[in-house]
């Protein structure tokens, strides 16, 4: 079959005319058939076209994939301008090095430090970004072999760079991958910057992108890997946030064949826990995560620590550990009674933020350096139970922070980093430290194998010590509901579900009336009995909905990195009267009685919205 301009061009416009491809998809499918930026990737997407895969170029050309919450982020394919491949990325290393340069004019040198993860493409990516940053004047450092997201950003503080990328998906499936944007302080990209490198980004889409071979340029020093030296300065400042001594503990623990052993196991080891069994079955580099149930490394997910429990179970360990591929994201299981060789439980990410936060907080108080300038940090959609720990010690807690750690890395510059005692967010995400301004899965690892041993050696379980904790401040319960909506129909229905909770909220959920809606995309607050006030920033497509009961509410938001609504429940229990694990059962059942009913109310709101709206 003839492929030439005229026939290829043709066939796009059959296409559009039959509703198989979006106008907006047609019009750039075409711009990639005819001009000179994109030739490279024609006989690609001529092949596409011949095979009539309208569905797939509809999906990855109707738009410009965007910065979201943890910057680009989505499906790889060969050519499309909502997929990354060579082209997109190279557009998005270009379009952050001319931002850049412009925000910085008269400076001598620019600098970009670069990092990557195990993923498929990963390496090439990254390759790609340093050949581009190199032709556009600027001093590249990339690190010679897969690393973590967090030594990324320690070292773009480091080296004093001006910029850094990060090439990962963390724990999305495998067939995505990920440009992430760091700026000079170390943090993910926020406004204005994000806005200023889409719109750089746009501007060199329609031109060719010089690059610079990378023998070439290891050769005449535009491009170096970094030395080891860096990694050994990012792990002692992981180790010097040690708060505990107690190290006999057995642990478990996986990377999910991503990047983490040579972080969170190294942190581990560093910090004196000598019993550390690696998964072996999880521990090779692998970004297909061929071991992994789905093929999801997520843990978030409690069915990817199963395997790592099961090896707990047999070899009596104390406590398993897991990390994403990208190593900045925790997951944790813990023994549901004194032994080892009995059930498990996995524990939600408000729940390993609740038991950090309280650790941290009383050592650091035992130690004599607790302060009354001392804060923690987390999210709107994150769980209340850290915010009612923190006033118990006398601590400040800052909970008004829109999802995505780069805002807590911007609140802890805007609030002093001095003061900065712990952070976290519910999607297993935690810091303490002044070190970089992400999350890091060491760090966070080696506190919670901290706290395990502590526990232990006060012949008490980790789920007694949290059981402990509800007792003092009360019982705190949260569930997250993750609704999939894939290419350009799902977004259209995100879109309009959205429209729905904005026209016509609901008014009782599980049992309990809606007493106000907190909009922070319109700035609204609105009462159930009709009065309006106006909601301040932050700005975010987030919707919360606080219900008549103190502590129960839900939120619901599109996800800024992945194809899918988020919906969040929160409830809360009173404990007056609990004092220990079996007089709290009751209490627990009635909590989650209460979250069963919420979501049941929102998935029957969800299937008539979408009736409704969606059509």
């Amino acid at each position: 079959m003839s492929s030439d301009s005229q026939t290829l061009l043709d066939r796009v416009t059959e296409a559009e005319r039959a509703g198989q491809l979006s106008a907006a998809a047609a019009r750039a499918i075409r711009r990639w058939l005819t001009e000179p930026p994109f030739q490279a990737y024609r006989e690609l997407l001529a092949a596409d076209i011949e095979a009539q895969n309208w569905k797939t170029l509809d999906d990855v050309f109707y738009t410009v994939m965007e910065f979201g919450t943890g910057g680009r982020r989505g499906r790889m394919y060969p050519v499309g301008t909502n997929a990354l491949n060579a082209r997109t990325i190279a557009e998005s290393a270009r379009g952050l090095a001319d931002y850049i340069t412009a925000k910085t004019p008269g400076a001598a040198v620019r600098s970009c430090a670069i990092a990557y993860d195990t993923r498929i493409n990963s390496r090439s990516f990254a390759e790609i970004c340093a050949q581009v940053l190199a032709a556009a004047g600027f001093q590249v450092h990339v690190f010679a072999e897969p690393r973590s997201t967090p030594l990324l950003s320690f070292a773009v503080r480091h080296l004093r760079c001006d910029c850094g990328i990060m090439i990962t998906a963390s724990h999305n499936p495998p067939a995505d991958n990920g440009f992430k944007c760091y700026d000079a302080d170390g943090n993910q990209v926020v406004p204005p910057d994000d806005a200023g490198i889409i719109e750089a980004v746009r501007a060199v889409s329609e031109r060719e992108i010089p690059e610079v071979p990378l023998a070439d340029a290891l050769a005449d020093g535009r491009v170096s890997y970094i030395r080891p030296e860096v990694e050994s300065a990012y792990l002692a400042a992981v180790v010097s946030e040690s708060v505990a001594r107690a190290r006999d503990i057995k642990i478990v623990y996986t990377p999910m064949h991503g990047v983490g052993e040579t972080n969170v196991a190294a942190a581990l080891k560093t910090d004196g826990f000598a019993h550390l069994n690696i998964l072996a079955s999880q521990r090779t580099p692998d970004g297909h995560f061929p071991n992994i149930p789905g093929h999801v490394a997520n843990p978030e997910i409690p069915k990817t620590l199963e395997a790592a429990i099961a090896e707990a179970r047999a070899t009596g360990a104390d406590l398993v550990l897991a990390s994403d591929p990208d190593a900045d994201r925790i997951g944790v299981a813990v023994p549901a009674t004194s032994d080892p060789r009995g059930p498990w439980v996995t524990l939600d990410g408000n729940q390993i933020g609740a038991l950090l936060a309280a650790f941290i907080m009383k050592q650091t108080e035992a130690m004599g350096r607790l302060r009354n300038d001392h804060y923690i940090l987390t999210t709107l959609v994150s769980g209340q139970m850290v915010k009612a720990l923190a006033w118990r010690e006398g601590v400040h807690c800052i909970d008004d922070l829109l999802v995505g750690f780069k805002w807590i890395g911007k609140a802890i510059d805007a609030n002093g980093h001095v003061g900065f005692l712990f952070a976290f967010e519910e999607s297993h995400g935690y810091l303490k430290g002044d070190y970089i301004r992400d999350k890091d899965a060491a760090v966070a690892a080696m506190l919670f194998a901290e706290l395990a041993a502590e526990v232990k050696d006060r012949k008490q379980t980790l789920l007694e010590y949290l059981d402990d904790l509800y007792i003092d401040v009360g019982h705190y319960a949260e569930r997250l509901l993750n609704k999939m909506f894939e290419g350009r129909q799902g977004s259209e229905q995100m879109n309009a579900l959205m429209r729905a909770l904005r026209e016509v909220p609901p008014t009782h959920i599980g049992g309990l009336a809606v007493s106000e809606i907190r909009d922070y995309k319109e700035h609204v607050l609105r009462r159930a009995d009709g009065s309006e006030e106006l909601l301040p920033e932050p700005s975010a497509d987030l919707i919360i909905f606080d219900l008549a009961e103190p502590g129960c509410r839900f939120a619901v938001r599109p996800s800024g990195t992945e194809p899918k609504m988020k919906i969040y429940l929160f409830a809360r229990s009173d404990t007056r009267g609990a004092t220990d694990s079996a007089s709290l059962a009751p209490i627990k059942q009635k909590t989650n009685a209460r979250l069963d009913a919420m979501a049941a109310d929102i998935e029957k709101y969800i299937q008539n919205a979408l009736v409704e709206f969606g059509s």
